[in-house]
C-alpha cells in the first residue's frame, strides 16, 4: 500500500537574509540589504539543484533567502520573491 503524497516541506536552513538582488547567474545570487545606520551589506549565495525557488528571479527584486553555510560558502536552500517587478512607464 503506497502512502499519499506528502505536502512539500520547507527545505532545512540555518539562517535567512533578505534584500534586493544585485547580481544573478545560474549558479549564484548576490543580494544587498541596507539597514538604517549601518553600511549596505552584500552577500553571495550558491544556487544548486537542491535550492527551491518560489517566484521568478530578476535583478532588483526583493527576496528572502534561507541558507546554510558550508565549506564552499553560503548555499541557498530556499529563495522566496517578495515583490513583483516594478512597471516601467
Amino acid at each position: 500500500m503506497s502512502k499519499p503524497d506528502t505536502p512539500k516541506t520547507e527545505p532545512k536552513y540555518d539562517d535567512t537574509f533578505s534584500g534586493s538582488i544585485i547580481e544573478l547567474t545560474t549558479s549564484k545570487i548576490t543580494v544587498s540589504r541596507s539597514i538604517l545606520g549601518k553600511p549596505a551589506e552584500k552577500r553571495v549565495f550558491l544556487i544548486n539543484s537542491d535550492t527551491r525557488i518560489e517566484g521568478k528571479l530578476h535583478v532588483k527584486l526583493k527576496v528572502t533567502i534561507g541558507f546554510v553555510t558550508s565549506d564552499d560558502g553560503d548555499v541557498a536552500r530556499l529563495i522566496v520573491v517578495r515583490q513583483k517587478p516594478p512597471d516601467k512607464k
